[in-house]
């Protein structure tokens, strides 16, 4: 990890994707992050952008705690605790709620108290905190903020209420209030272009955020494929569809963000983007973990909280924090090593030799 990362002083946006309890990837890299510098996250960054998984991390970050605190004592503790062991009893009481969520949101909202207490959103000072939340009634996206022109709304806001709203995963939890849902439903999954246009945008000049004058490094919580082969598609059914509109909707939407904050503000800004590949194979070839007798990540889910699973994913951020190299300015996952590889927009061939409406 040779050099730091903000020799000149910049402003800095961090902003952490979702993925529920791989967000330990994020943080074990954050933590990393801390030890090669010697200082905590919050004192190296003005804003934090969050969503799910990152709303927690941030709102973390927001009330003065270090990478390592929050993976020890919430990722490795608190939250294992609070999604607790499947079992009979478990699939009860899904039934019970007829289907509609399978974790109860209280266990969570106290596992954030000792840290927030009662805190509002507008309480938070610095570094300036975004979240993201969507309002199922309409779809509209939530901005969460603790600084700029849209404090006013939110200020009020409960700190806890906030990060619970960012992080209502539909299925896996009910909305909060009857009406919000994670903000990575719909294209915020990586919120690094709503940081962006917030920073660039709405708190400008006045808050140091000039053109030249800022870096933001955005975080995913591990690259996993969906791969397919020739003509599997045409053996899918009802849930193989919504698993796979699952995977592709967050991948495409990731990459829509990506992609659109390079395309607009890759000249104003220095944009660095990091996100291992999470597959076998690279973290074995790649990042140099050893994966015998350990889980398969492909299996590793967003309430994943066994031990083996937890130390795989803090391991993988470890070891890919130790490959960046942190002077580098501009850079995507597929310039690291073990990074998320680029894209293949190529189109793959399809043989109309067959009959147009085989099956």
């Amino acid at each position: 990890m040779p050099g730091t990362f903000n020799p000149q002083g910049k402003k800095v946006i961090l902003s952490l994707s979702g993925g529920g309890m791989r967000g330990l990837i994020s943080l074990a890299l954050l933590t990393e992050l801390e030890r090669h510098s010697g200082r905590p996250i919050y004192e190296q960054v003005d804003l934090i952008a969050g969503t799910s998984t990152g709303a927690l991390m941030a709102a973390g970050f927001a009330v003065g705690m270090s990478a390592e605190r929050i993976l020890t004592e919430i990722y490795r503790d608190a939250l294992p605790r609070a999604f607790g062991r499947r079992g009979p009893f478990f699939w009860l009481r899904f039934l019970l709620r007829q289907g509609r969520y399978l974790y109860s949101l209280e266990p969570f909202v106290r596992t954030l108290t000792p840290y927030v207490a009662n805190l509002r959103v507008g309480d938070i000072e610095a570094p300036i905190l975004l979240l993201t939340t969507t309002d199922a009634r309409n779809g509209n996206t939530y901005y969460i903020v603790s600084r700029g022109p849209g404090r006013a709304r939110f200020a009020n806001w409960p700190l806890a209420g906030a990060v619970a709203a960012s992080a209502a995963a539909p299925v896996f939890f009910p909305p909060v209030r009857g009406n919000l849902i994670d903000g990575g439903v719909g294209v915020h999954y990586n919120p690094c272009f709503s940081a962006a246009v917030e920073a660039m945008e709405y708190l400008g000049a006045a808050e140091g955020f000039e053109d030249g004058n800022v870096i933001l490094i955005a975080l995913g919580s591990g690259y996993t494929p969906a791969l397919y082969g020739d003509g599997d598609a045409r053996r899918f059914h009802l849930l193989d569809w919504a698993f796979y509109a699952y995977q592709i909707g967050f991948s495409q939407a990731d990459q829509q963000q990506v992609s659109t904050t390079r395309r607009l503000y890759g000249q104003r800004l220095d944009f660095r983007y990091y996100n291992p590949l999470f597959t076998r194979e690279s973290l074995q070839h790649n990042l140099g973990l050893s994966l015998q007798g350990r889980p398969d990540p492909r299996q590793i889910g967003l309430d994943s909280t066994e031990r083996a699973a937890l130390d795989l994913l803090e391991e993988t951020g470890r070891a890919y924090a130790r490959r960046i190299d942190w002077r580098r300015e501009n850079i995507m996952p597929w310039q690291t090593r073990g990074g998320q590889p680029e894209r293949d927009d190529a189109l793959a061939p399809i043989h109309w030799e067959d009959s147009l409406f085989s099956g």
